[in-house]
C-alpha cells in the first residue's frame, strides 16, 4: 500500500518563513521613507497655501475698494512644519524645506512674502532623492507644482 502525503513538512514550512523574513528585512532597508515624506509635504504646502488664501479672502470686509488690513498667514518651518491661522501640521524628519517664512494673504487674496509678491516664490521641498517645487504665483496666489524650479 503506497501512502501519499498531501502539504508540506514542518521544516519546510519553517525554512520558507526564514527566507521570507530575511527577504522582508533586506527590501525595508532599501525602502526610502523621505521620498514619501517629501510628496506628503508637498501636499500639504500647497493645501495649506490654498486654505490661507481663502480664509483671507472670506474674512475681508464688504463693501470696500482697496483690500482690507486683516491677513491670514501661512508659517513655514524649515522642515515642512506648517501653521495656518491657528492649526499647526507636524514636522517630517528627513525633509528641507526652502525658503522659510511666512506667507501671508490680504482680503484679495493677493500674496505677501515680507512684501506683496511682484513675481513668483518657488518652494523647494527635498527628501531622500526626491525635490518637489511647489510655486505661489504672484498678484493672484495661484498655488502649483512644476517638476523643476517655476519661473
Amino acid at each position: 500500500m503506497i501512502k501519499h502525503s498531501h502539504g508540506f513538512t514542518l521544516i519546510e514550512l519553517i525554512l520558507v518563513i526564514v527566507l521570507m523574513s530575511i527577504l522582508s528585512a533586506y527590501m525595508a532597508a532599501k525602502l526610502n521613507f523621505a521620498s514619501y515624506d517629501a510628496d506628503g509635504c508637498a501636499e500639504t504646502l500647497k493645501a495649506s497655501l490654498r486654505l490661507g488664501q481663502k480664509l483671507a479672502v472670506a474674512q475681508r470686509t464688504s463693501g470696500t475698494t482697496v483690500a482690507p488690513r486683516a491677513q491670514v498667514n501661512v508659517v513655514l518651518s524649515n522642515t515642512c512644519g506648517i501653521t495656518v491661522g491657528a492649526t499647526t501640521y507636524p514636522a517630517l524628519h528627513d525633509v528641507s524645506v526652502t525658503p522659510v517664512g511666512t506667507v501671508s494673504f490680504d482680503g484679495l487674496g493677493q500674496p505677501y512674502f515680507g512684501a506683496l509678491m511682484t513675481v513668483v516664490k518657488t518652494f523647494a521641498i527635498n527628501g531622500g532623492s526626491v525635490s518637489r517645487y511647489v510655486c505661489l504665483e504672484a498678484v493672484t496666489g495661484y498655488v502649483h507644482e512644476e517638476s523643476a524650479s517655476c519661473g
